[in-house]
């Protein structure tokens, strides 16, 4: 997965996001073997390393989303307005009781591909659609034919069987084929795709459950265990973390997403313990979670990153989720503060460390991505600025945060090997796998209008303490 020849990116403007060695501009990156080997303001190479024309260009990290159900991807727009209770009642125990094996390739083929098309390198899938074992091989192939990189995390979460709409809890067949998945799929070291896992919702499972799932976690070697957790309004108000974290369980192999309920001590105990905290902005200020958590983790010390979460609701960038991050919680402060801001506290550079260096340690990963350092992989992104949005890109950090589309994103490199370039993604044939796509959603949508929603809601409503309105 690396170039063939080493390759010099030179002459952009390189955000590093490292601190040792700042913005270069211009600056140099020479890749080799799939890493980073310099950084400088200028290099000399030999006449045998390719060259790479990033003049007028902004060099940074590539990206790291820290949570994100992939497979969604051909379910766009369906939760354009839902609620928390809207998408567990009918993507959680509706439509993914239709996905094929093959949807569930196209969900993650697709999305991967959207994800490096935006810049995102490295993405970690929480993906609860395993209604098969086949279901799960085709969940890693096409992980692994889009070439991202990132931790698959096997979901243990049962999705409903037809024709009656059961839902049996138990994680049952899930445990042996998790250990047939680690086996068949990531016994080989991998520099790109790891193991992960995704328990069966921590919050609505009794703690003896929790601690034996996280135990079988640990037994199988996942990287990181994915928990949905303190989700706002539907809080239960038992402090789960707490509770883990006194029973020895938090551990630095824990990725607690959402988390916007949890209060100080719980996120103390977060950072003491090594755990880390996955906001997903956009879903949370939707879906009734709260106030995103990002900036008060991780001023707590928390290693905090920053994920899409569904795709069945808005685009798979990063762009978008730092632009509403920054803003939405500028807005908190101001409203909460005694009178006008004479400055602000954050700055566009905060939320640009959360999409890169904060995903990476979040995901102890921090020693291969999220700066462009010498010894690193070499992820690495080139955003056009010669846009009608871009022009004149005077702060590269400003316009990255606040200008920067999917459709600036010129050239994406994973581990130095090209996914993207001029602006397209490479050895993709969109139209074919376009025409997929449309037929996997139809055929779903059309099997969809059978699901019982109204028994679901009524069953559920009580269970999440939703109310009328």
């Amino acid at each position: 997965m690396s170039t063939p020849t080493p390759l010099l990116v030179r002459g952009g403007r390189v955000v590093t996001l490292d601190a040792a060695l700042g913005d270069l501009t211009p600056g140099d990156v020479l890749i080799a073997g799939g890493t980073i080997r310099a950084v400088a303001p200028a290099l000399d190479v030999g006449p045998d390393c390719a060259v790479l024309d990033a003049r007028g260009m902004i060099v940074s990290p590539g990206f790291v989303d820290v949570h994100r159900h992939v497979w969604q991807t051909q379910l766009r727009t369906v939760a354009t307005d839902w609620t928390l209770f809207d998408y567990l009642c009918r993507m959680r125990l509706g439509y993914s009781a239709f996905y094929e094996p093959d949807d569930v390739y196209l969900g993650n083929y697709a999305g991967a591909l959207e994800a490096l098309h935006a810049g995102i390198t490295t993405l970690v899938d929480h993906c609860h659609i395993i209604n098969s074992p086949a279901h799960a091989d085709e969940a890693v192939r096409g992980l692994r034919d889009a070439g991202i990189a990132g931790i698959f995390c096997y979901g243990l979460f049962p999705n409903p069987t037809l024709p009656d709409f059961a839902v049996d809890f138990e994680p049952g067949w899930r445990l042996d084929d998790a250990r047939r998945v680690r086996a068949r799929h990531f016994a080989a070291s991998d520099d790109l795709l790891t193991l992960g896992l995704a328990p069966t919702e921590v919050t609505a499972q009794p703690l003896a459950t929790v601690r034996r799932e996280l135990a079988f976690a640990r037994e199988l070697g996942a990287r990181r265990i994915s928990c949905h957790v303190g989700m706002g309004r539907y809080d239960r108000g038992d402090r789960l973390v707490a509770r883990l974290d006194e029973a020895g369980e938090l551990r630095d192999d824990v990725l607690l997403v959402h988390g916007a309920a949890l209060d100080a001590d719980e996120l103390a105990r977060v950072a003491a313990s090594g755990a880390a905290i996955a906001a997903t902005p956009e879903t949370e200020l939707q879906m009734g979670m709260g106030r995103p958590v990002s900036f008060r983790a991780r001023a707590a010390g928390v290693a905090t990153g920053l994920g899409i979460d569904i795709v069945s609701n808005y685009a798979g960038d990063m762009f978008a989720q730092m632009r509403l991050q920054l803003q939405a919680e500028r807005g908190f402060r101001h409203a909460g503060a005694r009178g006008a801001p004479r400055r602000l506290g954050l700055h566009a550079r905060d939320v640009l460390e959360l999409a890169t260096v904060g995903g990476a340690r979040a995901l102890g990963l921090e020693h291969r991505i999220g700066t462009l350092a010498p010894g690193k992989r070499a992820d690495v992104v080139l955003t056009r600025t010669d846009s009608i949005n871009m022009l004149p890109a005077t702060d590269p950090v400003g316009a990255l945060v606040l200008n920067a589309t999917t459709h600036d994103v010129d050239t994406v490199l994973v581990a130095g090997r090209a996914v993207k370039r001029a602006g397209a993604l490479v050895g993709v044939d969109w139209p074919a796998l376009a025409a997929r796509l449309e037929t996997s959603a139809r055929r779903i949508h059309a099997a969809f209008a059978a699901v019982p929603l109204a028994r679901i809601e009524a069953l559920m409503a009580p269970m999440m303490g939703v109310a009328d309105e």
